[in-house]
């Protein structure tokens, strides 16, 4: 994705795009080209295939196939094979014996290939000829690759390089080590965002370093990409009144965030307004256009791509109706196009070959939008591009701990600090280590973001020679919990089985879990199906009730119990391979299923997939929901 959004944009001359490179981003890659990068997962990749140790096959077969199934495994048939051969990562433990060296010769491979762009694969022969072997590829084969790979990347930030000097886009960057500014600035900020915050037990205020944070991203744009960095998009659009100065002090002329934060800012809400461009103490800021720049990252995906480019086109034309109006679609770097069956091609060229004909939409970039006058905007709410607050990383009580972590590291350090200690400092205030604490957001990596943020910090004090305390051992993430009801059940229900809610009674003392929403592990995103799940007992029977979001069409609802049997509904032929199994699909989806199914004495573990409309989502996104069997004498206190 890094390489086909600059090169698909240069095709078409008349298009203007900025582009933020956030500048540790940027450091690893060109560590990775030059080959002073080395890890584990890449000297495995290139390790013989007959020298790798047990520990090793099984640590490839855990981690290799964690990239997107759809866009990644499935576009090649002997790596999708190589996945179910494997079967969920709990089976390696029986299944590694099976792997041939052949199997982990093409997986090793095929990890690597599946990181390329088609378009590049296109353009060199070298790709060409490896792809059209398909399977049977040799250790020799993956070195080729890998040899072929880091040129390409390379190429990739030299490309962004092109297209500066150009002018036909603009480089914007973020504050270094990508910290979300306010907090560092000011904890307090946090409670102001959101006076629900749950604060930490302590505060803290540091101006002096988030403006490094700042000096170092500006200083670093221009050694290496030879960049005049005139705007900044602020870590997970992250602002703040107390932080506009200090990006003025550094010559920053613009910077942007969500259009949530406008509407709080000005305590009304106004879509209209979030089409200007605004000065606070000076500084431009622009807001996003949250609507458009969703459809891009979340709802076109599950789209045609043409059909969704003309969509949007269209929406741009009804806005340009009236004159002047400023735009601006942000979008979570490369996230996107991960999730389009072809990488979002399709889209970008017919977007970008329609806005490049069309005389009513000019584009721009934001530092000549910046250029022309603003309305001033005399005060500017504290938050984030995330709920207009900062509860995805100050709040729950892991991202606290974390913070006092790295407040009791600090003091520790004072008067010992030396520019290699402060570096590691610098980064253990990175947004991504507090983003994966807590229940909100998911990964399969959570303990090694864990033990990485506490060796930024151990590694700290060793450098400044000075004795490592205890309590940095000790992990702050806790194990991965089951997902527990919204709504707990108090009481027996008998519902009648039929895709209609006809009153009130029929749910009531029932559960619930709220899933209009869940984590991506990248932002939080609208449930494509489900608005609920409505969950109650009887003495035989666990009930199920989804609740659909408008206009969706479920076709297919497979269900998984831990221990249990699994269930598979097929609405469309009104069929399932339970026989003892009551369904019903109409404004909603009804299931009756038998105790004895689901299995469990006390309480009942399961997760469920929607399929229809070409689309598949799992409830949880991730574990299982966990719902405790209601008990007849406890009813009977109850009631």
């Amino acid at each position: 994705e890094y390489y086909e959004m600059p090169y698909i944009l240069s095709k078409f001359n008349d298009v203007k795009v900025t582009f933020n490179l956030v500048p540790v981003l940027v450091e690893q890659l060109m560590d990775y080209a030059e080959g002073r990068a080395e890890c584990k997962f890449t000297n495995l990749a290139l390790k013989p295939a007959d020298s790798l140790t047990e520990e090793e096959i099984k640590f490839i077969l855990f981690h290799f196939f964690n990239v997107s199934e759809k866009t990644r495994i499935r576009v090649y048939p002997r790596f999708y094979y190589l996945l179910r051969k494997r079967g969920k990562p709990y089976e390696i433990e029986s299944r590694w014996k099976y792997f041939t060296l052949q199997d982990l010769r093409d997986l090793k491979f095929y990890w690597l290939f599946s990181a390329i762009s088609p378009l590049i694969i296109e353009s060199n022969p070298i790709l060409r000829d490896l792809r059209e072997k398909e399977h049977k590829y040799t250790d020799e084969d993956v070195k080729i690759l890998y040899d072929e790979m880091l040129p390409l990347i390379k190429r990739t930030v030299e490309l962004y390089k092109e297209l500066y000097e150009s002018g036909q886009i603009e480089i914007s960057t973020t504050p270094y080590y990508h910290p979300i500014l306010p907090v560092i600035y000011d904890s307090r900020n946090a409670e102001i965002s959101n006076p629900y915050t749950r604060r930490p037990d302590f505060s803290f205020s540091e101006p002096e370093n988030a403006k490094k944070h700042i000096a170092k991203a500006i200083q670093f744009m221009k050694e290496k990409l030879n960049v005049e960095v005139r705007g900044m998009w602020p870590a997970e659009g992250s602002v703040s009144m107390d932080t506009v100065q200090i990006y003025r002090e550094h010559g920053i002329k613009w910077i942007a965030t969500d259009e949530e934060i406008l509407f709080k800012s000005l305590k009304a809400y106004d879509r209209e307004k979030i089409y200007r461009v605004y000065s606070v103490n000076g500084l431009k800021i622009f807001f996003r256009d949250r609507t458009l720049s969703d459809k891009i990252g979340f709802e076109y995906t599950q789209r045609g791509e043409v059909e969704s480019a003309l969509d949007l086109f269209e929406r741009l034309r009804d806005l340009s109706k009236i004159e002047n109006r400023v735009v601006s679609i942000i979008l979570d770097g490369e996230n996107p196009w991960d999730n389009y069956p072809n990488g979002g091609h399709k889209f970008l060229e017919t977007l970008y070959g329609l806005l490049n004909k069309c005389t009513r939409i000019k584009t721009a970039t934001f530092s000549e939008v910046a250029e022309e006058n603003a309305d001033p905007l005399y005060y500017l709410h504290p938050g984030s591009w995330i709920r207009g607050d900062f509860t995805t990383w100050v709040g729950h009580e892991e991202k606290n701990r974390a913070w006092k972590y790295l407040k009791q590291v600090k003091s520790i350090l004072k008067g010992h600090l030396n520019p290699q200690a402060e570096e590691e400092l610098m980064c253990a205030e990175g947004s991504d280590w507090f983003w994966w604490y807590g229940d909100d957001n998911f990964t399969l990596y959570y303990r090694e973001f864990d033990e990485l943020f506490r060796k930024h910090l151990k590694r700290a004090l060793e450098l400044a020679n000075l004795e490592v305390p205890g309590f940095l051992d000790e992990p702050i993430k806790k194990e991965m919990q089951s997902v527990t009801p919204s709504v707990v059940a108090v009481a027996y229900v008998n519902p009648k089985i039929d895709g209609v809610v006809e009153n009130y009674y029929e749910y009531l003392g029932a559960g619930e879990f709220d899933v209009s929403t869940f984590s991506t592990g990248q932002m939080a995103v609208k449930s494509y199906f489900l608005e609920k799940i409505v969950y109650g007992f009887n003495e035989e029977k666990l009930f199920l009730m989804l609740k659909p979001q408008p206009g969706r069409i479920i076709e297919r609802l497979d269900l998984y119990f831990e221990g249990g049997r699994d269930v598979i509904l097929d609405l469309k032929t009104k069929t399932s391979n339970h026989d003892n199994v009551e369904f019903a699909w109409k404004k909603v989806l009804e299931v009756a299923i038998p105790l004895g199914v689901t299995a469990g004495a006390d309480e009942v573990k399961f997760y469920l997939i929607i399929k229809g409309e070409q689309v598949s989502e799992r409830y949880p996104r991730v574990g299982s929901f966990k719902i405790k069997k209601l008990q007849k004498d406890e009813i009977d206190v109850m009631w």
